[in-house]
């Protein structure tokens, strides 16, 4: 009986341990998963989303600085502390680049090719904008946890090489068969077949062009890498195209909004941002004066969908609420220069470099409009924001559109001699851009009272003085401030380019000058981060704002 017993317990232990194999076979270790069971897809959603954050956090600097929206300074040393780039830090080193570093593998081994893609162009984008705003950046010895943490610099154009090599790669891999198409994932192009795949061919096309143009001071190649661009003519040079992030109307669990909208529009009525008066001026003044009655309206086409006015006059504006109107402009200021309250009537702003106290104003400021942050159509309601209005945030993140790519055609075609009438690019660039704005209340669903909408003639008027300016123009450098100016105003919601685009070239000329006689020199990089400076201790701060990135050899005061 006791050698049954033992047979028995033999045998069960034998089975059990079978079954453990077997069960182990079809277990993954949580801890060291097998790279087919990990989420190419969780990973892709990560990396767009942070990338999407770290843009627009990225843009608000640059729209800053080239007057867009209000930059407080007063001068350009104060006008950030370091502590200002912490979030932006942390969501391109730890939010694109880490994610973007786990999805590539994983999703090769799944021959989710257009994902690779995918976060490869964003990564690129990230470093290459990292450069832009702080110069050089930790990059080979970045994201290596525990084994380096204290990581050196890379040169800026060391960085910018590599995101080169990672745009040239995302390219490769768009040509090879992928096993499956992100589709609706992709918040870019929902790219579900080789269209879309195609798509994002183009973008990271572009973005060659973009680093091209960008560099092309430091670069005498520059000429003859864009002139092979524009030879396959494979660029974002369509609407269809356009490089864009998606945001949604939802404002809840999660809030997927524009971040414009939902810091402006909300219960309490009062708008966060104040719009640049030099924006608003070169918008809805410069060359026609804006009318309330929509058919004697001379500015620009785009206004109404641009901007939201929360008043259609200045019939409530004291030294209280505007304590502007309590001084003369600065002396500083050459005539002609727009200061405090602009003509066109409703429209509130701030001048640049106005550090002063913050009036009780909030439910007075002009805010953002329908385009590009999903905000409301101004057709004269001149009623205070609210939470649920107009586009309800279904707004855009401009990376790059059709009409920017007509802009650097025509840039490049000025200064550098590439092919390309600069004069028939700087009109297709105009069109393009006013298609794109008056035809995207529609793509959201909103309804835009037809009496204001811009016919065919005013949009012809407009186009037609462009290129006025163009003609009267009397040498290059003339021309290509026309076509570099109606770039800035293209580029409303876009902070990264404008930015880059002055230092290069110093146009728009003749903004608005800072409120302070001498602000210092312009800020030509950010400051490092505080959370790396501090807590890197290899990390050394920068002398001064005055400090340029690789590609501006501009000279000190070029810009102000």
């Amino acid at each position: 009986m006791k050698l049954r017993n033992i047979i028995l317990s033999v045998a069960a232990v034998v089975a059990l341990g079978a079954c453990e194999k077997k069960f182990d076979s079809l277990l993954d270790n949580p801890n060291n998963p097998r790279p087919e069971a990990a989420s190419a897809d969780l990973y892709l959603n990560q990396v767009q989303l942070n990338f999407a954050g770290f843009f627009d956090g990225a843009s608000s600097y640059g729209m800053e600085v080239t007057r867009h929206i209000v930059w407080y300074g007063p001068t350009y040393v104060n006008g950030y502390s370091p502590q200002s780039f912490n979030g932006l830090w942390s969501t391109a080193y730890t939010g694109v680049f880490k994610h973007a570093n786990a999805l590539i593998p994983i999703a090769s081994e799944q021959k989710k090719w257009v994902n690779v893609a995918m976060a490869k162009i964003l990564k690129a984008y990230t470093m290459m904008t990292l450069v832009d705003l702080f110069g050089n950046v930790p990059y080979d010895e970045a994201n290596l946890g525990a084994e380096n943490t204290n990581p050196t610099t890379t040169t800026g154009a060391q960085v910018y090489a590599k995101a080169i090599v990672l745009l040239n790669e995302a390219i490769a891999d768009l040509a090879k068969t992928p096993g499956s198409y992100p589709g609706a994932q992709d918040l870019f192009f929902g790219a579900s077949n080789a269209t879309g795949a195609g798509r994002w061919r183009a973008a990271a096309k572009t973005l060659l062009l973009r680093a091209y143009l960008t560099t092309r001071l430091v670069d005498n190649t520059a000429k003859a890498k864009i002139d092979a661009l524009l030879a396959e003519n494979d660029l974002i040079n369509a609407t269809a195209q356009d490089f864009e992030f998606k945001y949604g109307s939802k404002n809840a669990n999660p809030d997927v909004r524009h971040p414009r909208y939902a810091g402006n529009y909300n219960a309490a009525g009062s708008a966060g941002d104040y719009i640049s008066t030099y924006f608003l001026y070169a918008v809805a003044q410069e060359k026609g004066l804006f009318n309330n009655t929509p058919s004697r309206d001379n500015s620009d086409p785009r206004t109404r969908y641009y901007f939201y006015r929360q008043r259609t006059n200045f019939n409530e504006a004291d030294e209280t609420s505007a304590s502007c109107l309590a001084s003369a402009p600065p002396a500083h200021y050459p005539a002609g220069m727009p200061y405090c309250l602009i003509d066109a009537p409703g429209f509130w702003g701030r001048d640049h470099g106005d550090n002063s106290g913050i009036p009780p104003d909030a439910n007075r400021r002009t805010t953002w409009g329908v385009y590009p942050a999903g905000g409301d159509f101004d057709a004269n309601q001149g009623t205070t924001v609210t939470l649920v209005r107009g586009g309800r945030g279904a707004g855009i993140a401009p990376l790059w559109q059709s009409a920017f790519t007509d802009f650097a055609k025509a840039e490049a075609a000025l200064v550098l001699g590439t092919a390309g009438d600069p004069r028939a690019l700087l009109e297709s660039g105009v069109r393009k851009s006013i298609a794109k704005v008056i035809g995207y209340p529609a793509t959201i669903g909103l309804a835009v009272p037809a009496a204001a909408v811009p016919d065919a003639a005013r949009i012809d008027a407009y186009v037609g003085k462009v290129l006025a300016l163009y003609d009267a123009a009397t040498n290059a450098d003339g021309r290509l401030n026309v076509v570099m100016k109606e770039w800035w105003l293209a580029l409303w919601g876009n902070g990264t380019d404008p930015y880059n685009n002055y230092r290069r070239t110093g146009k728009p000329a003749g903004m608005q000058l800072a409120r302070l006689s001498n602000p210092g020199e312009f800020t030509r990089s950010m400051l490092y981060p505080a959370s790396y400076v501090n807590l890197n201790l290899n990390a050394t701060q920068k002398a001064s704002v005055g400090e340029k990135v690789f590609w501006d050899t501009n000279p000190a005061g070029f810009i102000k």
